[in-house]
């Protein structure tokens, strides 16, 4: 039988994209070389129509995502690699709560996102493994070759996606990589919230996007909404007043020009 899953923790996000990015970044006193830098790549399957590029896993709710440190420890990249269901359908039992599992690196959480203005609750369900990865198997499975994703993938983020969205190995060996997207995150303390407030800052060749957001318990969600804008004008930074969904913008863009 499946279920809804209820959350208990919210991301409260907001995101500021074009020329917005470089006074907001400049107001928050961010420095690259002191954030955490890394390369994200997705995977969809891209197909071109009359209204431009569409994107069937992202449209179905699925996206796979690989993020890798841009600090090399020896021959080994600190990687991890997850598979996000938003908005989440409703889940077998198994998957109905959060799930940890320290002896095999992975976790699995149900959330909400909040994007602001609007802050709508969106739930979503997310599988993050550690995968420590040589730069081989990377080169492996960002090529176009048949079933090039099948390393990356574990039992876990397989069995996810076959019991919420009755996806099979075979569904995915055509998948095809988009990216680079140039990512760095910051954490900072601000006095006016509970909790650390992430900072991250997405580029490609012709897109850049910063998302500020912060983590809190449900109950707490609508009040950090209005914390975090007022500590945004604190700051002499003006909320903007459309939010844009940066991993849709960014994928299109991708799947639209390989090259960027």
């Amino acid at each position: 039988m499946t279920q809804t899953p209820t959350a208990t923790a919210a991301e409260i996000k907001i995101s500021f994209s074009g020329d917005e990015v470089q006074k907001a970044a400049r107001a928050l006193g961010l420095k690259a070389g002191e954030g955490r830098s890394r390369t994200i790549h997705f995977w969809d399957s891209p197909e071109k129509g009359g209204d431009g590029i569409s994107l069937p896993f992202l449209d179905r709710g699925v996206i796979i995502r690989l993020r890798m440190d841009n600090a090399d420890h020896g021959s080994k990249r600190d990687t991890d690699m997850t598979v996000k269901l938003r908005p989440c359908p409703p889940l077998p039992h198994d998957w109905q709560k959060n799930r940890k599992n320290e002896d095999e690196d992975w976790e699995f959480t149900i959330e909400e996102d909040r994007t602001g203005p609007a802050f709508t609750p969106v739930l979503s369900a997310s599988l993050q493994a550690d995968r420590k990865a040589t730069e081989k198997l990377i080169e492996s499975a960002l090529s176009p070759g048949h079933g090039a994703l099948d390393h990356l993938l574990t039992k876990p983020h397989r069995d996810l996606l076959k019991d919420a969205v009755g996806l099979k190995k075979g569904d995915l060996t055509d998948l095809r990589a988009l990216g680079p997207v140039h990512a760095v995150k910051w954490k900072q303390e601000w006095d006016m919230l509970p909790h650390p407030v992430a900072i991250e800052e997405w580029t490609t060749r012709d897109l850049r996007f910063l998302e500020v957001s912060v983590r809190m318990s449900t109950d707490e969600a609508a009040e950090a909404e209005k914390l975090l804008e007022r500590a945004l004008r604190k700051r002499d930074i003006e909320p903007p007043r459309s939010g844009e969904t940066k991993t849709r913008a960014v994928m299109t863009a991708l799947a639209r020009n390989p090259g960027l």
